[in-house]
């Protein structure tokens, strides 16, 4: 390190030598890099990609919801825009070329007047109810700039683009199935105006590929409201620079309420994906719980005992979907039957069973079932099994979950046999939120003959982000107005890597840790073969971990780099990761990470002579070999099943490590894989802090968080260094006591409840909940912490940091000086000591206090 004498400048101030000085991206791009963003906005799964125009090399992408914690969150990108150019260190004048997509409307319409896009930011509504809306990281115009070159691509013509230009093919067929893509008269418009801004499959030509219904321009005419996307086919051909892809095929269909009502009518939409949408809405009361449906399809097989009474799902006879999706002949063409799924949603029906013994509704029994036979403790102390049945509410969900599944396979298989047919095409590309269907995808590789399958880490809405920046970067050659002069980069040969976040630096994480050390055991280990080995071992002895390294992945699935990790040979880590990790139903399934190598011994994976890497993104649902069951019953579903995530040295070499030290360990080449994400409605960790307050928020069901080069554990609440402690002999004081203090400003609010009406001061109800932003397990949205009684609010009110146990129990506790203490309130003493005690150690475990 130099100094100098002369008056203090920055550029004087030479401290490289430093790492932790500046927290310096390890994502850091030359200054001169040039940006094409490709944006999926003011849509759910809001998403940002950003690649180099000269080399065509993706250098950043991330969702929305990583940054917001908020699941699926859609709106405006301006914090995209920041956080892209804040890790690759550039400024606003390195964005080139912006290409996006909304499919519920247009976007540049809509930015045209910046005055009327801050009056809405001032009325907080429309768009405008969100901050960022109408600043120039959302709306990418520069003051010192004209404009930069915008394009808007269609809906399904993104997601084709997201799979077809990294495929390992240089052709193929691409096959897009989701609930809902662009509107005809969108597209229509678009066309007919020869718009320069929107580029949509019409572009192509209206006349150039196959839709249905035939005589869609002359229906939209008379219909009350639009016509949307339900399922495409493209084919396409890579070039050195560009790529030839095109329609071969669009089913439209129409919308049947106004696009106003709740998430545009799409309950009422009649697209594969839709009515798929539609049973998860029933049952679960999430439209966007369809994963949900999948795992739960499976236990159609199952059968419960209670006694003497057998309980098994009844099998639902009426078809949801049927024909050909192709097809407009009568006795052929689609279609659906939605009395199925009509009526009283399963999510809102109130069974007898569903109420406990005193007559209170546990809503919590509605899907809470599995095929363990858990521990359960009596009165007496002793364990006896309990058995976790399905209520009758469950039986009719696995019953419509099963139905949908397998009309949903009946249906695409057929779909995508006639176009193989028909194209000839060996290669087939899925995309579109249907994509997400594990099972699905795992019958369409294994039984219509392809000779390869390719599916993105992203097919759903998210990876519209990355199929808008490929075509910012590689264009159409065969459309017209794409056949300009200007110089592309090589397309991509290969997938991207699916992470492709923010990488840590180790400031960030050692400022995560010190931000919450009064709670944290923190054990550094630099060298990489002992910490892989501590973490395997971990696992092995049957704890649960989180496994944090490196960049974020992109996509709703987590790859090895923000993982909770458990020992797949033990059954009951079921119940107890759903339960206590990850606060979810019973009959949730986990998915298994396995060393690609032993994939096929394992799984019953097809052919695999030409690549055992058949699911490296966790993308194909696989039978478990009847012979390996027994041996991994974690990660096999009641069906046999598993969707598996195949693991190579070369694609993941630290993830490949771990796992081959745990099959030493165990024989076992697969680890137990799922989300790092412990707190209900929230999406995988994306920041170390998001880490450690997931982890924290576990209450030590996860063991051990493995982050960068720490391994970190949970500290209990320490309560000898609470009291101090003093030599038994005479009595001098070893250690003072230490005084608990709040972790920062709180904000304290009553909430009182009384039936309408009410005289009765007995039914009247308070709470009092606290908000404190500084303590780790808190987030920034609307977050409030229950307080349990006047007590416990008393206590925190008072931990000011100067004050020690024995001050704050003596301040309870006082006595005039010729009182005196009977026997009665000795004990009243004892028991107010032991819940001063408790709650202190309550608000420690919960992050509110230190000491």
């Amino acid at each position: 390190m130099k100094l100098f004498s002369t008056p203090f400048e920055l550029d004087y101030y030479d401290d490289s030598g430093n790492p932790y000085m500046d927290d310096i991206s390890p994502l850091k791009v030359p200054e001169d890099t040039k940006l094409v963003l490709g944006l999926n906005k003011y849509s759910h799964d809001t998403t940002l990609c950003a690649a180099d125009i000269k080399t065509g090399k993706v250098l950043f992408a991330l969702s929305k919801e990583r940054l917001s914690r908020k699941k699926h969150d859609a709106g405006n990108v301006a914090t995209l825009v920041e956080s892209c150019l804040k890790c690759l260190n550039l400024d606003y004048d390195a964005i080139e070329k912006v290409v996006m997509n909304n499919h519920h409307h247009r976007i540049l319409p809509l930015e045209e007047s910046r005055e009327h896009m801050e009056w809405e930011s001032g009325l907080g509504i429309n768009g405008g109810i969100e901050s960022g809306y109408d600043d120039e990281e959302n709306l990418l115009l520069d003051a010192d700039r004209a404009s930069f070159i915008f394009t808007e691509l269609s809906h399904h013509l993104a997601h084709a683009y997201s799979t077809a230009t990294q495929s390992p093919f240089d052709s193929g067929l691409v096959v897009v199935m989701d609930g809902m893509g662009e509107t005809y008269r969108t597209m229509l418009r678009g066309q007919k105006t020869k718009d320069p801004t929107y580029v949509s499959d019409f572009s192509f030509g209206e006349d150039s590929f196959q839709i249905i219904p035939s005589n869609l321009q002359e229906q939209s005419q008379i219909s009350y409201f639009d016509w949307r996307e339900a399922e495409s086919v493209y084919v396409y051909t890579k070039k050195e620079n560009s790529i030839d892809l095109k329609p071969i095929f669009k089913r439209f269909t129409p919308e049947r309420s106004p696009p106003s009502l709740f998430n545009h009518g799409f309950e009422n939409m009649d697209s594969v994906g839709a009515l798929y949408s539609r049973a998860s809405s029933h049952i679960f009361g999430d439209w966007n719980a369809c994963g949900k449906v999948m795992g739960l399809a499976p236990w159609m097989g199952s059968s419960w005992k209670d006694g003497d009474l057998v309980q098994r799902p009844v099998e639902e006879e009426r078809r949801v979907m049927f024909g050909s999706l192709y097809s407009e002949d009568d006795d052929k063409k689609f279609q659906q039957d939605k009395s199925v799924i009509s009526g009283m949603p399963l999510i809102s029906r109130m069974d007898a069973d569903l109420f406990d013994e005193d007559g209170n509704l546990v809503k919590k029994r509605r899907y809470d079932f599995d095929d363990d036979e858990g521990l359960k403790k009596q009165d007496d102390g002793n364990e006896v099994q309990e058995k976790r049945l399905p209520t009758k509410v469950a039986l009719d969900a696995i019953s419509l979950a099963h139905r949908i599944q397998i009309d949903l396979e009946a249906i695409v298989i057929d779909f995508v046999k006639h176009f193989k047919e028909q194209t000839g095409e060996e290669n087939l590309c899925i995309a579109g939120g249907v994509g997400l269907n594990s099972v699905l995808n795992g019958r369409l590789s294994r039984e219509l003959g392809f000779s390869n399958t390719f599916i993105t880490p992203y097919p759903g809405d998210d990876g519209v982000a990355v199929g808008c920046c490929a075509f910012g970067l590689f264009g159409n050659g065969l459309l017209e107005e794409q056949k300009e002069t200007e110089e592309r980069p090589p397309i991509w040969k290969e997938p991207l890597s699916p992470y492709l976040g923010p990488a840590p630096t180790e400031a960030a994480i050692k400022a995560a840790i010190e931000a919450a050390a009064p709670w944290l055991q923190v054990e550094e280990v630099r060298d990489e073969s002992s910490r892989l080995e501590l973490a395997a071992q971990e696992i092995e002895s049957g704890a649960v971990i989180a496994w944090y390294h490196d960049r974020s992945e992109l996509g709703p699935r987590a790859l090895g780099h923000r993982s909770i990790l458990a020992d797949p040979r033990k059954k009951g880590l079921v119940r107890f990761i759903n339960q206590y990790t990850k606060s979810r139903e019973s009959f949730r399934p986990f998915a298994p990470s396995v060393l690609a190598e032993y994939a096929d011994d394992w799984f019953e994976l097809g052919d695999t002579s030409s690549d055992s890497n058949k699911s490296p993104y966790m993308s194909l649902t696989a039978m478990v070999r009847e012979k390996k069951r027994k041996l991994i019953p974690a990660v096999t579903h009641v069906d046999g099943s598993s969707r598996l995530q195949t693991v190579t040295a070369e694609a993941e070499p630290l993830y490949h490590k771990l796992i081959s030290m745990f099959y030493d360990l165990s024989g076992v080449p697969l680890v137990l894989n799922t989300s790092f994400n412990t707190i209900p409605g929230e999406p995988i960790v994306e920041s170390p802090s998001d880490a450690i307050r997931s982890f924290l928020c576990s209450f030590g069901s996860v063991e051990t968080l493995v982050m960068g080069d720490y391994v970190i554990k949970r500290k209990t609440a320490n309560l000898k260094t609470l009291l101090g402690e003093a030599d038994k002999r005479d009595m001098e004081i070893v250690t003072e006591a230490l005084c608990p203090k709040r972790v920062g400003p709180c904000t304290f609010q009553t909430i009182t409840e009384a039936d309408a009406g009410t005289v009765d001061p007995e039914s009247v109800v308070s709470k009092t909940r606290v908000r404190m932003p500084a303590r780790p397990m808190h987030h920034d949205g609307d977050e409030w912490f229950e307080i349990l009684d006047e007590l416990e609010g008393e206590l925190l009110s008072v931990c000011d940091g100067t004050a020690t146990l024995s001050d704050i129990f003596q301040e309870y506790t006082a006595m005039d000086e010729d009182e005196e203490m009977d026997k009665e309130r000795v004990e009243d003493v004892e028991v107010l000591l032991q819940n001063i005690v408790y709650r202190l150690v309550r608000l420690y475990e919960n992050t509110l206090v230190s000491w």
